[in-house]
């Protein structure tokens, strides 16, 4: 058995159960909606110099796209369920570590959400702004849970960032996909694919994951000091 295997069922299925939440009556959808969409638009502009350089713009869409994306990841995930045997036996350990580490960081960010999405609700309040923002994020505590966010980001930049330069590694994502999608995995083969592609227009993206690592670390402290310029 591959070591990472059990470690990507596990982020699928805590993904899974944070889902079935979405369907429970009086699930608050339209602050989630207002959360997720101000934390985007919040990225967007603290890395607007980064990510508008020609190089870091494909990882910049992913990173905020496709990890970051609302509620579009519960087809995906059905998608990698579905055909996780056969990626436990096809794809090498380090790959499966980044897939691994990609969905726990998506199912950990939208836990946080929803704890957030809870207080904004409780709140009242139907527009967001910095102050309201810290004020729900401290409400909410989680420190280790946030550590370990920002941890994952920036692991699994570096672990992408290592994959694009084996030969292989690409060449088996380009392979697989006709057969994916024939069997309806479009959704999945288009997430790795955009993933892996991004990082290889970067080239070298030790700066770009660098930056946003260090910099989400101390937006993370200041919001917890309560400071009120924390981006």
């Amino acid at each position: 058995m591959k070591r990472h295997a059990d470690h990507l069922r596990q982020a699928l299925t805590d993904s899974h159960e944070l889902a079935t939440r979405f369907d429970e009556p009086g699930f608050p959808h339209a602050e989630l909606e207002l959360l997720q969409g101000w934390q985007r638009q919040r990225l967007s502009n603290s890395y607007r110099d980064l990510i508008s350089q020609e190089r870091y713009r494909a990882a910049g869409d992913f990173f905020l796209g496709e990890l970051y994306g609302g509620l579009n990841f519960r087809e995906r995930d059905q998608q990698m369920e579905r055909v996780l045997p056969v990626m436990v036996r096809m794809l090498r350990e380090d790959m499966l570590l980044a897939l691994a580490e990609a969905f726990e960081l998506q199912s950990l960010s939208l836990s946080l959400d929803m704890d957030m999405t809870l207080a904004l609700q409780a709140s009242g309040w139907k527009e967001m702004n910095t102050s309201r923002y810290g004020e729900i994020y401290r409400s909410c505590g989680r420190p280790q849970d946030r550590e370990r966010q920002i941890e994952l980001i920036g692991h699994l930049g570096l672990e992408l960032n290592e994959l694009v330069h084996h030969r292989l590694v690409m060449f088996l994502i380009r392979t697989l996909r006709g057969p994916a999608r024939a069997a309806g995995f479009g959704l999945l083969q288009t997430f790795l694919e955009q993933g892996l592609r991004a990082f290889q227009i970067m080239g070298d993206g030790t700066e770009f994951i660098e930056t946003i690592w260090s910099n989400e670390d101390k937006v993370m402290q200041r919001l917890f000091a309560g400071d009120q310029n924390p981006f």
